[in-house]
């Protein structure tokens, strides 16, 4: 029986104990790679409210907010019937603004709201716009509504009948669901305490003075 010398024996285990180390990279850069993707896919969010009004003073005001691989901008513009524009926009930077902003809304419901039809009288056209892109996938979404506070509080309940399904001893059996949705109030205000405190006094500055500036 022929007896392996000792040095034969450590070059074999030698090759296998690479061969091993040589399998486990390869498979960790296997299922590295997904997650890998998934950092260079694009990310972008943006999102936007314009208030159209029917009277003076103001005649329209518009919040927009964007970040794009992690750098945000927002600006905030407002327009009197005075002739007066006034623009406040916050520098391009890597902050945590926008994207913590634009969870926000989809936790309050943004990608749930329908439009609603303009209110007889209605002073206020509101226009609210949201996009994102990530992971490779898109989606966005366009919704307007008049008189956020009635479609959250007001608008009370819907009935309808169906008098295919019924006889015409349940007429008087009419089902209801609830048209109230306080999410387009919340979104408004979401848009409106949007923004940290020098951001939001400027905003506020703005309105003052577009409220009160006249023509020359």
């Amino acid at each position: 029986m022929r007896k392996f010398p000792l040095v034969e024996v450590l070059v074999v285990i030698f090759a296998i104990a690479i061969g091993v180390v040589g399998w486990q990279v390869d498979s960790y850069r296997y299922h590295l790679q997904p997650g890998v993707k998934a950092k260079s896919a694009p990310s972008e969010l943006y999102a936007r409210m314009s208030i159209r009004y029917a009277n003076p003073p103001i005649y329209e005001e518009d919040y927009a907010m964007q970040d794009v691989e992690g750098v945000s901008t927002f600006q905030y513009r407002i327009r009197s019937y005075n002739c007066r524009e006034i623009t406040v926009k916050a520098p391009a930077a890597k902050v945590t603004d926008v994207s913590f902003f634009f969870g926000g809304l989809d936790q309050d419901g943004i990608w749930q709201l329908v439009n609603r039809a303009p209110l007889k009288g209605a002073t206020a056209f509101y226009t609210v716009y949201v996009k994102q892109l990530a992971d490779y996938k898109q989606g966005e979404r366009t919704v307007t509504f008049t008189d956020p506070h009635y479609w959250a509080v007001t608008a009370g309940r819907q009935y309808s009948i169906d008098l295919s399904k019924q006889s015409p001893n349940d007429l008087l059996k009419m089902q209801s669901t609830a048209v109230a949705d306080p999410r387009y109030e919340q979104i408004v205000r979401d848009f409106r305490e949007f923004g940290p405190d020098e951001f939001r006094a400027n905003v506020a500055a703005a309105q003052a003075r577009a409220r009160a500036s006249t023509c020359k």
